[in-house]
């Protein structure tokens, strides 16, 4: 015993030892080596067993291997550095948690591991046989996202992956559902790729969307009617918070408004494109290169089905819009200094120490204001700020 280890020294008393390659009995003793192995922890300890090992010489003179060393298949394999049981406990924790889990399980136990360690042993178990599937989810998968994808199948009772399919096709999966006679339900995705496979793979079977896409599909119909329904939203919340709009519309001259259509048509026919390209099979990295676009326009294209409304430009509210009567009725008196203005609403209000704003909000009603008198085309305007006004 040494600190947290305990060190166990072992060597076979068997006279003889088979060779591995003929099978005649070996009973010349050549030389001898030592074999270091981990094992399960003993009393919270780990455990390290010193194996020594015999290398015999095959009394068969035609046998290819002159040499052999003795071994214990029921202990450890060939080369190994850890026991049989040890590699059972390591991979049935990888297998119930993960990589990192596990590891952390078996160093409280006394056996320190690796993450990677756990991974690895847990890729050595046999993949387990596909059995019967009833009810079966279907979707695709990313060996590279945006390049590369295959398919997954689920089986929905036992909550486990069925099958991972190395294509996004629909001759593959096509070919292992027809392998499965007995399945009786589908669940997919939206795509026409998986519903093609399911029709022709799985005629028998019940074609359902998943519940991501359920939720997807509710979410965009409550979004479509309020959407309609948003200028009757509108002036409901007005109504029940007493607001009113604190300025008209103005009327759009007829060339912007033109602009505008055409802009939407744009959009309009991209969104129709997009979707068109979709239920062809393309996927979204596809279809953004074909159009021409990026592929977050093409994801947000993708999560609404229907065309995108017009855009409805409303002119929002400004600090500057309480005090319009008076700015008009002292612009009309020949005060046309911002500074001098914003002084004397300072001195009747609360809006201190937010010129720059309100030099901003008067930006539009000074230019409507030298809009609608022509008669003094060269008035200036001065932006001074009131200390400099007072020196």
């Amino acid at each position: 015993m040494h600190d947290q280890t305990i060190i166990v020294h072992l060597h076979a008393t068997a006279p003889t030892a088979a060779c591995p390659q003929c099978g005649t009995a070996g009973s010349r003793v050549h030389s001898r080596y030592q074999r270091t192995m981990a094992d399960v922890a003993f009393g919270g300890r780990n455990l390290v067993l010193k194996l020594l090992v015999r290398k015999w010489i095959c009394p068969q003179a035609s046998c290819s291997r002159h040499m052999f060393a003795e071994r214990f298949p029921e202990v450890v394999q060939r080369y190994a550095r850890m026991t049989d049981r040890l590699i059972k406990a390591l991979q049935a924790a990888g297998v119930i948690t993960n990589g990192a889990d596990a590891a952390q399980i078996a160093e409280s136990f006394g056996v320190p591991t690796t993450a990677k360690t756990i991974i690895r042993r847990v890729l050595q178990l046999p993949l387990p046989s596909e059995g019967s599937v009833r009810k079966v989810g279907i979707d695709e998968w990313a060996w590279k996202k945006g390049q590369r994808y295959g398919t997954i199948l689920v089986d929905l009772e036992k909550r486990r992956v069925v099958q991972l399919l190395a294509e996004r096709s629909v001759e593959t999966s096509k070919t292992w559902l027809r392998k499965h006679p007995e399945i009786d339900l589908v669940s997919r995705d939206r795509g026409k790729l998986f519903r093609e496979a399911a029709t022709n793979g799985a005629p028998q079977a019940k074609q359902v969307v998943d519940r991501f896409h359920l939720q997807k599909n509710f979410a965009e119909a409550l979004e479509k009617f309020f959407r309609k329904q948003e200028r009757a939203l509108k002036k409901a919340m007005q109504r029940s918070t007493g607001t009113t709009r604190s300025a008209e519309r103005t009327a759009v001259p007829e060339k912007v408004a033109q602009e505008r259509r055409a802009r939407h048509r744009q959009r309009v026919n991209m969104h129709k494109r997009i979707w068109k390209l979709y239920r062809q099979g393309y996927h979204k990295e596809q279809i953004a290169q074909l159009v021409g676009i990026s592929s977050r326009r093409v994801y947000r294209a993708l999560e609404q089905e229907t065309p995108p409304p017009p855009r409805r430009r409303s002119r929002s509210s400004s600090i500057v819009d309480p005090y319009l009567t008076y700015l008009a009725s002292r612009w009309n008196q020949g005060c046309h200094n911002v500074a001098r203005l914003y002084e004397e609403i300072v001195a009747a209000s609360d809006i201190r120490g937010r010129s720059g704003r309100f030099r901003c909000g008067c930006v539009p009603f000074v230019r409507k204001s030298h809009a609608l008198s022509p008669s003094r085309p060269s008035s200036g305007i001065s932006l001074l700020r009131p200390e400099a006004l007072r020196s």
